[in-house]
């Protein structure tokens, strides 16, 4: 009886102790589950920036649906808006707001800092990071040292997604008039750009059309450039015929003062300009940098060399690598332990056994441990032969 006790403690035993070790990997998985969500979650201030600013009550964080209702909603929507985070922080002396703007590329980062570049300079400092945009605010910014405070958030602000567009660096460079370049994505953006609101009906958007313009010195004024990408042959022929016919809207003087090019997929036009010669000579340092797409039925079609990496697939494939070595790495701890535990109990239970044995004065008797019945048949055999062979005259029948 006791020993199918010890059996049954035992069984329950280990039965509660593989369920303890089954839940630390399923636990495991569950964070590798929040972990992947997470890249798509709200950034978080921290509650400390650089070594004096600490930040005051919590902060707010506006979805892209809550932000859409606010002042140029719609123009974050175009630039993929996820999420915002403001927070105020302090140092007992000077005050700012921070506010940080969480998009799905970083192109979209970029376009929203050459947005946001003409406004309020003097009171804020805007710099992008990854697939952040980072709007500082303060009244007296000039007495504060920022350097610690950037560094501190872009520790912090470590998600990237894709590349950044060539487009704006094919701006010509030379005359560029500093902090004047725009990168769009939309028309709604577009609209927002004084010069070149008209051409809000003109641009088609469709088939991802990129849009970077700046503005360059002229004469006695400055004018505008922009340069429109059309991601195929089709769509930029297409572009320059609604670009033609806009121009035949335009009077004969306006005519003669602007722009209007052609350039591979790029399609190039000017605001009026004052000196001709000069405006066409900064027009002809455009240049289109073709890419070339292989079409294929699948990815092996496509020689190695000219795959381009995906770095979602890439971020998929090693998030799976991390759970498959966390799955085995915690089934090698399950298996090692009920092999540690099924020798720590097997030792306990015969030990326990020998000490029982002993105390009674029976080690050195035969012991079945397997609970056997045993039938002792040699002891009446032998005695009975014994009698048979003993009578007198049965010995010649032996």
């Amino acid at each position: 009886m006791p020993k199918l006790i010890l059996t049954y403690l035992f069984s329950k035993f280990l039965i509660f102790c593989l369920a303890a070790l089954c839940f630390v990997p399923l636990n495991n998985l569950n964070a590798f589950g929040q972990t992947t969500n997470q890249t798509k979650a709200a950034f978080y201030l921290p509650d400390m920036l650089g070594d004096d600013f600490r930040i005051v009550g919590k902060p707010r964080i506006l979805s892209a649906e809550q932000y859409s209702a606010l002042s140029d909603g719609d123009v974050y929507k175009e630039f993929k808006l996820e999420s915002l985070t403001s927070g105020h922080y302090t140092d007992g002396k000077n005050s700012m707001a921070i506010n940080v703007f969480q998009v799905q590329f970083d192109s979209d980062a970029f376009g929203l800092l050459t947005f946001h570049q003409d406004k309020h300079p003097e009171n804020g400092h805007k710099f992008f990071t990854g697939r952040y945009f980072v709007n500082i605010s303060s009244e007296t910014i000039k007495s504060i040292s920022l350097d610690p405070i950037i560094q501190s958030l872009k520790e912090k602000l470590t998600s990237s997604n894709g590349e950044l567009s060539p487009l704006p660096s094919h701006l010509p460079t030379d005359g560029k008039i500093e902090e004047s370049e725009r990168y769009l994505v939309g028309p709604v953006a577009l609209t927002k750009v004084q010069e070149f609101s008209d051409l809000k009906e003109v641009v088609n958007f469709s088939g991802g059309t990129e849009v970077a313009l700046a503005r360059y010195p002229n004469g006695s004024s400055t004018f505008s450039l922009m340069i429109v990408e059309y991601h195929t042959p089709q769509l930029a022929t297409d572009g320059y015929t609604q670009f033609q016919n806009y121009f035949g809207r335009l009077s004969e003087q306006e005519r003669n003062q602007r722009i209007l090019r052609r350039i591979g997929n790029y399609i190039v036009i000017t605001t009026p300009v004052q000196d001709l010669a000069s405006a066409e000579k900064i027009v002809s340092a455009v240049k289109y940098t073709p890419v070339v797409y292989w079409e294929a039925r699948k990815i092996t079609d496509i020689p190695i060399a000219f795959r381009p990496p995906d770095p979602l697939a890439v971020e998929e494939a090693s998030q799976t690598a991390n759970m498959l070595v966390r799955t085995f790495y915690w089934i090698g701890v399950m298996l090692f332990g009920a092999i540690v535990m099924g020798v720590i109990a097997g030792g306990i239970f015969f030990y326990w056994n020998r000490y029982r044995r002993r105390k009674l004065g029976l080690d050195d008797m035969f012991s079945d441990a397997g609970g056997t019945v045993r039938l002792n048949l040699d002891e009446y055999l032998l005695s009975s032969i014994d009698s048979i062979a003993e009578k007198p005259g049965e010995k010649e029948k032996i």
